[in-house]
Order: C-alpha cells, then sequence, then structure tokens
C-alpha cells in the first residue's frame, strides 16, 4: 500500500527509530540524509546516513535535534561513496562531536580523509570479515559492497531489523516533485540518473543480485537522492535496473545508428526554423545546456546538436517533449508533421506521442527531470579553508 506523502519541512520517521532528516529544496536533484537511532541493553547509538551538502547542514541539524533534543550526540557517520554532496557534512558534525567516527571502504577513506577527517576515528567496513555488524544495542546491520556503482569503493548498508536498505545513488534519481515517496512515474528520473552517472550494467547486476538477498522481506529502499523506494515497489524497480542500460553500455551502439539519430534531430530544428518560427530552435537548444548543476543531455555547438548522453530513444523523446514545450500556440500541427515526416527520412521507427490539443503546454513533460536552477553550492575549499 502507497503511503501518504508526509511533510517534509520537518523530520519523517520511516521506519520504527528510522528518521529521514534531509532538506526539500523542491529543485530536480534532491539530497536524502537519514538517522537511525538504535535503542537497546539500556544503551542508546545514534547513526548518521550520508549527511549530505554542506548547504543543507543546518536543516539537517535542526531536524536532528527535534528527534534527538537539544543536548544530542552523534556517534558514527556511514558513508556509502566519497562524493562532497554524500558526506562533506561530516566534517562539520566531527566538529561538534569529536569522537564521532566514520565508517566506509578503504577505497573511499582514501579520499574522504582530505576532507580533514580523523583517521584514528575511521573505521574500515572491510574489517567487518562477514559483513555483519552488531550494535552494541543488540541490533544488527549488513554491509553490502557495490563496487563500481557508481565508485569502486562504495557500500550500501541494511538494517535488518527494520529491513530498510540504505544505498547511497543507487536507486537515486531526478526529481519532478518533491514528494518522499516514489511511485512508478519516478522511474524515468531514476532511468536518466543512472544512465548518466552508472559506468556499466554489469555494476548494476551485480549490486541488485546482492540486494535480492533480502528483497523478499525488504520494506524499504533509502538512497541518497530522490525518492523513498516502498516494498510494492521493491521489485518493479530493481527488474528494471538491472536490465537497464547505463554509461559505456550506451556507447555499444553502431556510432553509425547514433550518429543516423542525431541528423535527425538538426534535421528537425532546420525544418522548424525555415518554416515554423526561427526563434524555436535558438531557445530549445539553450534549454538543453546545463547551467552545472547536471550533465548535459544534449551536447550542442552553435545550433546543433553534436553528441547525446542518453540513449538515442530516450534523447527523441525528451527532444520532442521540450520541442512542443517551446512552440506558441497554432504551430503545433506543423511541428508534428515535421517531426513525423523527418523520421521517415531517416528511416527511424519511434512512438513519438504528441499533446492532443493545440494549445501552448503550461508545463514541460520533463520539465522535472533535466531542466535545472543554478544550485546554491558552497565552495568545498573555500569551507574547509576557514
Amino acid at each position: 500500500m502507497q503511503k501518504k506523502q508526509p511533510d517534509y519541512s520537518g523530520p519523517v520517521e520511516i521506519a520504527k527509530d528510522i528518521f529521514w532528516v534531509g532538506n526539500r529544496t523542491e529543485k530536480e536533484f534532491e539530497s536524502n540524509v537519514y538517522l537511525r537511532v538504535f535503542r537497546g541493553n539500556g544503551k542508546q547509538f545514534n547513526l548518521l546516513i550520508d549527511p549530505g551538502p554542506s548547504p543543507d547542514f543546518n536543516v539537517v541539524s535542526s531536524k536532528i535535534e527535534r528527534v534527538l533534543g537539544p543536548n544530542y550526540q552523534i556517534d558514527l557517520v556511514f558513508l556509502n561513496h566519497q562524493d562532497p554532496d554524500v558526506c562533506i557534512n561530516t566534517v562539520y558534525f566531527q566538529r561538534h562531536f569529536p569522537k564521532l567516527h566514520v565508517m566506509t571502504s578503504e577505497d573511499t577513506w582514501r579520499l574522504v580523509r582530505f576532507y580533514g577527517l580523523k583517521a584514528n576515528q575511521f573505521i574500515a567496513t572491510e574489517g567487518f570479515k562477514t559483513g555483519q555488524i552488531k550494535a552494541n544495542t543488540g541490533h544488527y546491520l549488513r554491509l553490502i559492497p557495490t563496487p563500481y556503482a557508481h565508485f569502486r569503493g562504495a557500500c550500501c548498508l541494511y538494517d535488518v531489523e527494520q529491513r530498510v536498505l540504505f544505498t547511497g545513488d543507487l536507486f537515486g534519481g531526478l526529481s519532478a516533485t518533491p514528494a518522499l515517496y516514489a511511485d512508478k512515474e519516478y522511474w524515468k528520473g531514476v532511468k536518466i540518473f543512472h544512465q548518466l552517472y552508472m559506468p556499466t550494467n554489469i555494476a548494476l547486476k551485480k549490486a541488485v543480485n546482492a540486494f535480492r538477498l533480502y528483497a523478499k522481506d525488504m520494506r524499504l529502499i533509502a538512497p541518497q537522492h530522490g525518492k523513498i523506494i516502498q516494498a510494492n515497489l521493491i521489485d518493479f524497480y530493481m527488474t528494471e535496473l538491472e536490465k537497464l542500460p547505463v554509461g559505456l553500455d550506451l556507447d555499444v551502439d553502431s556510432h553509425l545508428f547514433t550518429e543516423n539519430y542525431i541528423k535527425a534531430l538538426n534535421d528537425m530544428l532546420s525544418k522548424v526554423k525555415t518554416e515554423v518560427d526561427p526563434a524555436v530552435p535558438a531557445t530549445l537548444l539553450q534549454s538543453f545546456r546545463s547551467d552545472g548543476s547536471f550533465p548535459h543531455i544534449f551536447v550542442t555547438r552553435d545550433d546543433r546538436i553534436i553528441s547525446l548522453k542518453v540513449g538515442v530513444e530516450d534523447a527523441l523523446k525528451i527532444f520532442c517533449s521540450e520541442l512542443y514545450h517551446h512552440l506558441q500556440p497554432g504551430q503545433h500541427a506543423a511541428v508534428r508533421s515535421i517531426v513525423l515526416n523527418t523520421l521517415a527520412d531517416w528511416n527511424i521507427e519511434s512512438e513519438v506521442h504528441f499533446p492532443t490539443t493545440d494549445s501552448k503546454q503550461t508545463a514541460s513533460a520533463v520539465e522535472g527531470m533535466i531542466s535545472f536552477e543554478q544550485k546554491d553550492i558552497d565552495s568545498l575549499f573555500d569551507s574547509l579553508m576557514k
């Protein structure tokens, strides 16, 4: 059963004693932070998982305070991998809590140590030979290495008691809405995110195969980006992910095959410019140019597309959706004809869906996936040098 979307302005208890304490910016690339509170044997142990980027520190800290009280203590931080948006807040938490330990893989530690973390308070995941951790409260955690997904030292964490899998970038995605829990529509953002960031499907298959050992009883998948996946959708997302071509897999297609699509897209641009409205191609291409907060879907030069960063079918669908979004009333029928005729000219067989009305769309069909505002990201080096 799908959970009701919670109020994410405060901490959200996603499972017993597991709290989402992240920040929702209502932009497309959201970060999630999780707090696990262990209680048992007369003890309490507080674990923070992937503490997030520096702009979110105050929000994360205040939400933790609402859970644990003003004099709270964080005992351990777990890091999936080394990216600053995953782990830079560890630096600030360790300043607040000098005894704070950091658990991560040796490969990850070789990089995050340069943030200024304390070497004598590092705990290597490789030190747990069975992959099992027993807390002094009596609780158990499982370490699940996921090499090259996307970093060679990436490691996921499974809460055995609450049956929650913390996956880092895996199952992360672009969010069309700020909602905390995923539906099937979220897959579109997951697909694009993984195709851009994951190196190869082999790494995804290996990771999903390891997750399936626990999937039968799993309640939640909690990624570091995007939305939380509930039990009723876990099999759907695992099945889709393990067969998804990503990264280098997308380059396996014939160069001539990809070039054929690129030429068709540029042909559409030329025809729209000469036959419909010369301003449309310019504004469309400008919308494809990344502001730096996320990689390009299309690589452009001057007034042409020169390369694709996703599969050709996905590129075509995104192109057509955005093209329609940039049209004025009365232009849709002519552009629809151009698109269909151009695909036929280039011998491309593909389903392209068009709006049923001839009115200007009020929102892009993929606005929540590929159009990004400039993110207010603090300079990592400036922060560390203060």
